[in-house]
């Protein structure tokens, strides 16, 4: 048993008919709540669900769907989800509600620290909302009130560059997978230190939907830190107001040369830059050619170059292939 929820062609997520959920808790999870080890349960079915029956081989819970004043009510006072979360839970997953009015991102900070401190043995942790443009967790980065030494797998959104830089400054010791989508890349607090090595980082993913000014100057010397990379995913909108388009050469030169065990590489680039720019810009010739050195082996590679009139720009597109993304930039 691993879901009791029914899912719409858009995959979200509905409560089930009462009667039907009255019928699983009487007649079925009595008979097999020693096997279950997964719950995906959403706000109106969950206290049914827990209240039924202990379950002691579970250990991953997912939370659909929960309005953050819902949720920050169950982790403070649900006794049993405490309790659980408290005892069991290694993998959970929360997915906040997308409602017209905007979470807070004060609350939802607030509830991602609380689960870390309540969640003794949680290694996995998916803290999102089901709308990828809002705002999830700001920190306060005069905290050192969250943190975890067991904690391996983490997916987050965050609002700003510094709150990535936040969760990566050593407070996440067995950190090796992090899944971070950042809403503004701007420039930092200048407080974090964005140059110490992380050699347990094997998986990362960094995702951003709006346009970034400070790629050179944020975004390469993170990536360089990142010495024993395995697995890479990057999503980017690029502004260069004087340099040439993102390509092949650069991506080796500037990053891929500091990630020596890295195995797959996957990505989505778009660079723009003013169409009165005063140097040469590659052609959609150059840029395939610049994929095709002999030290890029990470795949095909597709292209693109527009110009854009109206706006005074050109783009250029740059992705591999099979191209996994599901969505464009805004």
């Amino acid at each position: 048993m691993t879901s009791m929820t029914m899912k719409s062609f858009y995959d979200r997520v509905y409560s089930i008919d009462n009667q039907v959920l009255e019928r699983i808790c009487k007649n079925i999870l009595p008979r097999i709540y020693h096997q279950i080890t997964k719950l995906i349960v959403e706000q109106y079915s969950m206290e049914r669900v827990l209240q039924t029956i202990n379950y002691p081989q579970l250990y991953s819970l997912t939370l659909m769907d929960f309005p953050e004043e819902v949720l920050f009510n169950h982790l403070t006072s649900n006794t049993i989800l405490r309790k659980l979360l408290f005892e069991q839970i290694t993998c959970l997953k929360i997915d906040v509600k997308d409602e017209p009015k905007q979470p807070s991102p004060e609350t939802l900070s607030i509830m991602f620290t609380l689960i870390l401190s309540l969640c003794k043995r949680l290694i996995k942790l998916s803290f999102c909302q089901s709308n990828d443009r809002s705002t999830l967790c700001t920190f306060d980065l005069s905290s050192n009130n969250f943190n975890s030494s067991i904690l391996t797998t983490l997916n987050i959104i965050v609002e700003t560059f510094d709150d990535c830089l936040y969760l990566l400054d050593g407070r996440f010791n067995c950190l090796s997978i992090l899944i971070i989508a950042v809403k503004i890349i701007s420039y930092t607090s200048g407080t974090i230190d964005n140059t110490k090595k992380l050699p347990k980082l094997k998986h990362f993913s960094l995702t951003s939907y709006r346009h970034i000014f400070l790629y050179d100057d944020l975004i390469i010397p993170l990536l360089r830190r990142m010495i024993n990379l395995e697995e890479f995913i990057l999503y980017l909108s690029i502004i260069r107001s004087n340099k040439n388009y993102i390509d092949g050469h650069q991506l080796y030169d500037d990053i891929l040369i500091y990630m020596p065990q890295l195995k797959k590489f996957t990505f989505n680039i778009y660079t723009n830059v003013d169409k009165n720019v005063k140097i040469a810009l590659s052609s959609n010739e150059d840029i395939q050619l610049s994929f095709r050195r002999k030290e890029y082996d990470y795949g095909p590679v597709a292209s693109h170059i527009e110009t854009f009139t109206r706006e005074n720009q050109r783009k250029c597109h740059i992705r591999s292939l099979p191209y996994e993304f599901k969505r464009t930039v805004i």
